[in-house]
């Protein structure tokens, strides 16, 4: 229809949008399901799980909890660590001028470190050693104040034993698991003198007994003391005829749980050797060094390689072309050894005057330091890692991360493993409050835990 000239147009109604129907009540109330993992996968996960993030999941649940205060997890996470673990625990000295302050080795920084073979070091504690000495200190004792100049003594199995040079020396030592960050303080037999004492390290095996063992010098040889964890005391052993290295307040190594020294059998004082303490029986042992060994200006470092006694030996007379020698020990009873390696010659580009092996690692890579003049310089010391299969040497800026001074280390594997005695840190002297219903961890573990903890 047309009016006045205009075309009406037609109206078209919009069309309603179309939604999906509303899902059925029955749906809508249908339960969701989430899968979990079985017991047992879950368990090979928290295996591989590094100790500080395990420590975070105690919170995810009781049975979680319980698993991870489980004496068998514990071990079971131990031993799978073990099997693959790189690691040192370094006691290091450093400082911004790259200049010691005075002939002792007394840096500025000092630091307790993880080092592999390759990456950064970690830093586990940072220590300051400037302190003011306080007379008749700690009536109570903290870890803090424990660690002030602090030397490492041993690690076995996560646990750390540490000594102190200063303050608190002859009056303690210190159980530490620097993972879970607990630690016990081990008074001295105030009764006793404990001056110049060397600590070591030990493990019994059929006890399950971690062991502090110091020996004492005195006149007559040296006075044997060691503490079991399991019974909370100290026991003498008698008499031994060894002398320790003068200043030397640590043992060198520790293997399979037995520690070792660097000393003097005092029957032969010109005879310099290895001596031992079995943690189990207290008995000493000597160990005598390849017989070749008879030039006074030979060097003879020894050193844990592989989970082995070896020693390196280096003759500075045999310049322009020096070589360092591997040797392996056999057998202690009759001190057979065998050579392994020669290493070198030592051609740095410029004559050093000596050498130092601070440490092996557990994959069997040697570092080697070399310095000339006064070793108090950092300039003058360089650091090399050695590739046994080729003798060749060369120089790592991993290790080089570690100027100026790198003084003792050993193997070390981060574990779960609390020590009876110990408290956590920064809790010392806070009321314990125990639940009784967390006396049984196993209470809370789910059966599915428990089956496949027993598998």
């Amino acid at each position: 229809m047309v009016k006045n000239g205009k075309t009406k147009k037609k109206y078209h109604k919009p069309t309603k949008p179309h939604h999906q129907s509303s899902p059925p009540a029955a749906e809508e109330n249908k339960p969701i399901t989430v899968k979990t993992l079985p017991a047992h996968l879950v368990l090979e996960i928290l295996f591989r799980t590094p100790v500080k993030s395990l420590v975070r999941c105690k919170c995810v649940s009781k049975s979680w909890f319980a698993l991870i205060h489980d004496s068998t997890f514990i071990q079971m996470h131990l031993e799978f660590h073990t099997s693959r673990n790189k690691l040192l625990i370094c006691d290091i000295c450093y400082d911004d001028k790259s200049v010691l302050k005075n002939a002792c080795g007394d840096y500025s920084h000092k630091l307790i470190a993880l080092l592999g073979v390759i990456g950064p070091p970690i830093p586990l504690l940072r220590v300051d050693i400037h302190f003011t000495d306080r007379p008749n200190y700690p009536k109570k004792i903290n870890f803090p104040d424990f660690s002030k100049r602090m030397i490492l003594a041993g690690s076995i199995n996560g646990i750390v034993c540490l000594a102190h040079c200063e303050e608190m020396s002859e009056r303690f030592v210190v159980l530490w698991n620097p993972g879970i960050n607990y630690w016990n303080p081990i008074g001295l037999v105030e009764s006793k003198s404990w001056e110049f004492m060397s600590v070591g390290f030990g493990f019994d095996v059929v006890a399950s007994d971690y062991r502090v063992i110091c020996i004492v010098p005195e006149y007559r040889g040296s006075r044997v003391e060691i503490y079991s964890s399991n019974q909370g005391s100290w026991e003498e052993k008698g008499i031994i005829p060894f002398w320790p290295e003068p200043d030397l307040q640590h043992c060198n190594f520790v293997i399979n749980g037995v520690p070792y020294w660097m000393g003097v059998d005092i029957q032969a004082v010109e005879s310099s050797i290895l001596g031992r303490i079995d943690p189990r029986t207290g008995l000493y042992k000597k160990v005598m060094y390849p017989c070749h060994v008879e030039n006074t200006s030979t060097r003879v470092d020894p050193v844990k390689w592989k989970d082995s006694v070896a020693v390196l030996i280096h003759s500075p007379s045999e310049y322009p072309n020096p070589m360092v020698d591997l040797y392996v020990l056999l057998d202690e009873n009759t001190s057979q050894w065998t050579k392994m390696y020669s290493i070198g010659p030592l051609r740095f580009g410029h004559v050093f005057e000596h050498l130092r092996v601070p440490q092996c690692f557990c994959t069997g890579e040697i570092v080697l330091e070399t310095w000339t003049q006064n070793v108090d310089i950092v300039q003058n010391v360089n650091r090399y890692m050695c590739d046994l299969k080729t003798g060749l040497l060369f120089r790592n800026k991993e290790i080089e991360a570690l100027y100026p001074l790198w003084y003792n280390s050993y193997s070390h594997v981060e574990s779960l493993v609390c020590v009876k005695g110990m408290i956590q840190i920064g809790k010392e002297h806070k009321d314990k409050k125990t639940n009784p219903k967390m006396k049984n961890w196993t209470e809370f573990l789910s059966e599915e835990f428990e089956l496949a903890l027993n598998l």
